[in-house]
C-alpha cells in the first residue's frame, strides 16, 4: 500500500469518529440539560525519512530528511457548556437552573464517585417505605439535598414549591417541610467527563476542590433555579448538519483518493518493458 492510500485510510477512520460525535449529538437533540460535543483535528505524528545521503557535504537548509505527514487525527472531542433554550412544562418537579454553571446533584451506585451531576432537572417520584415517597431523576437515581442525603417526604403531601435558591416547600396536612436541592457550581465545566444518563463526574484523581463549589448560605441565591421549566438539549442543529455535510465530503474526498491511487498502481503494474 503506498503512502497516499495510508495517509487516506488513516484519515476515513478519524473521520469515521467525527460522524459518531454529530450522530450522537443529534440523537439528543430532544434531551432535556443535554450538553453537545464538538470534534477538533489535528494531523497524525509526523514519520521521519532520512534520505540524506551524505550529511556532512549536502548543506541543506531545511531539516535534514524529509518529514512526511499520515493524514489527521481527532484530536479531542470538547463539551459545549452554553445552556439550552428553557421550555416551560408547569409540572412541579420540573426544575430549571439559569445559571449555566450549576448542577443538580444525584447519588450514583459508584464507590468511586457516589455523587455526580446533571443539567436535567425533570425529577420524578418513587415510592420510599408504605408511606414516603422519594425525589428521584429519569433514571431512579437519587436527586441529592444539600446535606448528601435523598430528599424523603411524605406520599400525602398537597403541594411542593421550589423557590430561585433550590428550597424545596412540601406541604401536607399536617404541616409544612422543607429540604435544600444539593446544588453545585462547576468552575471548569471544561474538565467534566460524560457518565452516561446525562451524567457528569470529575476525572478521578484530579484536584476537585478548585473546579467546583457546593453552594450554602447565601451563595444559593445565584443558583437561579426555576421551577415548571426544563432546560432543552443546546444541540445546534444547522451546525451539525453542516458539519455532518464537511465531514461526509472529506470522507468521499479521501475514498476517492484511494480509488485513485489505486488506478495509478494498476497503470503501473501494465507497463510492460
Amino acid at each position: 500500500m503506498n503512502r497516499t492510500m495510508i495517509t487516506a485510510a488513516n484519515t476515513m477512520g478519524q473521520l469515521q469518529q467525527q460522524l459518531d460525535v454529530i450522530s450522537h449529538n443529534l440523537s439528543n437533540t430532544n434531551t432535556t440539560g443535554y450538553k453537545s460535543r464538538d470534534a477538533s483535528f489535528n494531523d497524525m505524528l509526523y514519520q521521519q525519512v532520512n534520505n540524506q545521503g551524505d550529511k556532512g557535504t549536502e548543506k541543506r537548509l531545511t531539516p535534514a530528511g524529509i518529514r512526511q505527514g499520515t493524514g489527521a487525527y481527532l484530536d479531542q472531542t470538547s463539551l459545549n457548556m452554553t445552556q439550552g433554550a428553557f421550555q416551560n412544562t408547569d409540572k412541579l418537579l420540573d426544575v430549571a437552573s439559569s445559571n449555566p454553571n450549576v448542577y443538580f446533584q444525584v447519588a450514583v451506585n459508584d464507590s468511586k464517585q457516589p455523587v455526580q451531576y446533571t443539567r436535567d432537572g425533570s425529577f420524578h417520584l418513587s415510592p420510599e417505605g408504605p408511606n414516603n415517597v422519594k425525589l428521584v431523576n429519569g433514571s431512579g437515581q437519587d436527586v441529592l439535598g444539600d446535606n448528601g442525603q435523598s430528599i424523603i417526604f411524605s406520599k400525602a403531601f398537597k403541594d411542593i414549591q421550589i423557590n430561585g435558591s433550590g428550597t424545596i416547600t412540601v406541604t401536607t396536612n399536617t404541616g409544612v417541610n422543607q429540604f435544600t436541592l444539593g446544588l453545585t457550581n462547576v468552575q471548569k465545566p471544561q474538565m467534566l467527563e460524560a457518565k452516561g444518563e446525562n451524567l457528569f463526574a470529575f476525572p478521578a484523581g484530579m484536584n476537585q476542590p478548585n473546579m467546583f463549589t457546593d453552594l450554602t448560605g447565601k451563595a444559593r441565591n445565584t443558583a437561579g433555579i426555576e421551577q415548571g421549566k426544563l432546560e432543552q438539549s443546546n444541540v445546534d442543529l444547522s451546525k451539525e448538519l453542516t458539519d455532518m455535510s464537511i465531514a461526509q465530503r472529506a470522507y468521499q474526498f479521501n475514498s476517492r483518493s484511494i480509488s485513485i491511487a489505486d488506478q495509478m498502481m494498476g497503470l503501473v503494474n501494465g507497463i510492460r518493458a
